[in-house]
């Protein structure tokens, strides 16, 4: 455990210093992670235009998506990039040969350049806390607690779906179009799209149990304060139940996948 925890800071140290390196990649992905403020604007325009919804106003909007922003780029779901392409490259070898596991690997670098992404992101998010009064959160010392735990949770869902699909590159070429199958159904069932109080009923009870809320829906709604003690409860017990069946077939999936792995290059 020592030296999977030494060799953690030093390879997100490594993160770091690529994300800060290629900066023109750093842009984009401070740009893409103002996404969630453009479902915002659609909102807001319907708000402006018919009104807002039952129980929500156009505050509780921009509150509800200027979290979601935080969140969304806490996800660890961008691995499955890097997974495909050294699954395609051979460079997977490479990281076979070291003595720490390849999903420590990924994990570690992806914190390092979540971090760099954090710090470019927070000042536009303090400011926008400071000149908007509608970003009030009813936030306590308890509900904090819960927030927080609720980010590591979305951070390790998020990391470990992205692995296990990951995965499916050592059968098929087809990685990236299966994930973004599966990133465009979590689009509606995460409160990307719609936070999930606004959907029609049959899609939000289905959403509750799905893994998709955990990774940005529950904690935005715990830190705009809509939820109480049992739903809080009910949603990290979801969460923690679908991080045990990723588990699971991560495990699974890398036994079986890295017996049949084959590569050249690297």
């Amino acid at each position: 455990m020592r030296d999977t925890l030494t060799a953690y800071r030093g390879l997100a140290r490594g993160g770091t210093l690529v994300a800060v390196t290629y900066r023109g990649r750093l842009v984009l992905r401070v740009l893409t992670g103002f996404f969630p403020l453009l479902m915002m604007a659609v909102w807001l325009t319907v708000v402006a235009e018919g009104g807002p919804p039952a129980g929500w106003t156009a505050g509780d909007f921009l509150a509800y998506y200027a979290a979601a922003t935080l969140v969304v780029n806490l996800s660890g779901d961008h691995v499955v990039w890097q997974w495909d392409a050294d699954l395609r490259s051979g460079d997977l070898s490479l990281r076979l040969l070291r003595p720490l596991h390849p999903f420590h690997q990924y994990a570690a670098a992806d914190l390092g350049q979540r971090a760099v992404t954090l710090v470019a992101l927070g000042p536009a998010l303090a400011l926008a806390a400071v000149l908007s009064p509608a970003l009030d959160y009813p936030v306590t010392p308890a509900r904090l607690v819960a927030f927080a735990a609720a980010l590591v949770l979305a951070y390790a869902l998020g990391l470990l779906t992205a692995s296990t699909f990951a995965l499916l590159g050592f059968w098929s070429t087809q990685t990236a179009n299966v994930w973004l199958l599966w990133w465009g159904l979590g689009s509606f069932a995460s409160g990307w799209v719609a936070p999930l109080e606004l959907l029609p009923p049959w899609l939000r009870t289905a959403a509750l149990v799905l893994p998709f809320r955990s990774m940005m829906g529950f904690p935005v709604e715990l830190l705009t304060g809509r939820l109480d003690g049992a739903q809080t409860a009910f949603g990290f017990a979801v969460g923690l139940g679908w991080l045990g069946v990723f588990a699971l077939l991560y495990r699974f999936g890398w036994r079986r996948g890295v017996r049949r792995h084959q590569a050249v290059a690297g």
